[in-house]
């Protein structure tokens, strides 16, 4: 057999390849993130006959996102019986929950006589991932690669490690009732995902859960001490503000110092990236603090504008800084608006805000919009005030699923 990419076609999948190498197979390795059962029929004739017949196997089987099935780890275990009755050998490993890394590859190794195939790829040891889904891998062939030592030397560097662990009948269990809880937290979630989407703008099923979430944190994370400490902060970025407006004109070097203990008050991100540049018009940015400083208005149309006519001029000073000013002024009308805020209105479906706020794409009117929304939200979550608010919205930003989780535990459920 030449080197091929194998896919999942009418004329072959990977289980069809898989098998057929099977049938004439000593020595099979097999390391998967995912493995059920469906992907195992498939093969499992096959599997069986060559046990019986003497063939040698190992089997790693991830446990991540607790998408591998319990019952394919036992008919795993019953492989390894009937193997030590004919003097063979199974050995069946599983990941280990207490390993910080992730479990992914998908690597078949098939030995018969002089003959060798590797597969390597993106099938799991699923239905989906053997014969369904859109999968390829690299179909490797030929005698005398070492193919087998290193992955033998791989697996016994994740055993030595700890990532993965001989698999037994108690740790399956101990497995099972983990994976049972937290597929019904999965159905649970699902289901108020799929009807959070459907309600109209302004909904708090998703934010509810993760300020229920933060509350019920009594550390330094949790919703009461990160407000508390937002509280101290907004006492001191007040004074740091009125005394850069009460102070005559800065220079740069004057001006930087006062700035950063003012942004250190603040709490959007990668506001010190601007900094320097923008403590060159350290008079212009003073000017518009005494400016919105005169205002007895409490408009939040008005007061941007204001403050954005200024800074036009100062670069580097964007919307999350000119917001944070207008929040320090009254953290219980002006909301800070930036990228997390408006991920965290996008939870509640208040969309058409600008991903990235920016003063080429945000005024007045659309802060004013934002600042509105965002009032009706902070009601409905019986919150005090857009300080509260945003300690959630900044949890929601900080704290998703990765990506790669998202990905694999969508792929997993189909």
């Amino acid at each position: 057999m030449a080197d091929f990419l194998l896919e999942n076609g009418e004329h072959e999948d990977h289980a069809s390849l898989l098998g057929r190498y099977l049938e004439r197979a000593e020595r099979f390795i097999c390391i998967v993130a995912f493995a059920k059962m469906s992907g195992l029929k498939l093969i499992h004739k096959a599997l069986e006959a060559r046990v019986a017949g003497g063939m040698s196997a190992t089997f790693v089987i991830g446990i991540d996102f607790f998408q591998s099935e319990p019952k394919l780890l036992r008919k795993l275990l019953h492989l390894r019986t009937s193997a030590s009755k004919v003097g063979g050998e199974v050995k069946v490993y599983m990941g280990c929950d207490a390993s910080p890394h992730t479990m992914h590859p998908k690597v078949y190794w098939i030995k018969g006589g002089k003959e060798e195939v590797l597969i390597v790829g993106s099938a799991n040891m699923t239905f989906g991932g053997f014969s369904d889904n859109h999968e390829i891998s690299a179909a490797l062939s030929g005698a005398g690669r070492k193919w087998r030592r290193r992955l033998e030397d791989w697996v016994g560097e994740r055993i030595t490690s700890g990532d993965v662990v001989e698999a037994t009948p108690a740790l399956i269990n101990a497995y099972e009732k983990r994976r049972n809880i937290y597929s019904a937290a999965m159905k649970a979630a699902e289901w108020r995902a799929r009807r959070s989407m459907e309600l109209p703008a302004g909904q708090t099923i998703i934010l509810s859960d993760l300020l229920a979430e933060m509350r019920a944190d009594d550390g330094p994370e949790g919703f009461a001490a990160q407000v508390k400490q937002r509280r101290s902060s907004h006492r001191e970025a007040v004074a740091l503000l009125a005394g850069l407006a009460d102070d005559p004109d800065l220079k740069p070097r004057d001006f930087l110092p006062r700035y950063e203990e003012q942004i250190a008050q603040w709490h959007s991100g990668g506001l010190h990236r601007g900094k320097t540049a923008l403590a060159k018009k350290a008079p212009l940015y003073q000017a518009a603090l005494r400016a919105v400083a005169a205002e007895r208005t409490q408009d939040p149309a008005a007061l941007f504008d204001l403050l954005k006519s200024y800074f036009d001029k100062i670069p580097r000073a964007g919307i999350n800084v000119l917001t944070e000013i207008l929040h320090t002024r009254d953290p219980k009308q002006f909301p800070v608006m930036n990228q997390n805020s408006v991920a965290g209105m996008g939870l509640a479906n208040f969309a058409g805000y600008p991903h990235a706020p920016a003063k080429t794409n945000v005024n007045g009117e659309c802060y004013r919009s934002f600042a509105a929304d965002a009032a009706a939200l902070r009601q409905s979550l019986g919150l005090h005030d857009f300080t509260e608010l945003d300690v959630l919205f900044n949890f929601a930003y900080w704290n998703p699923p990765k990506a790669h989780d998202v990905d694999e535990a969508q792929k997993a459920l189909r």
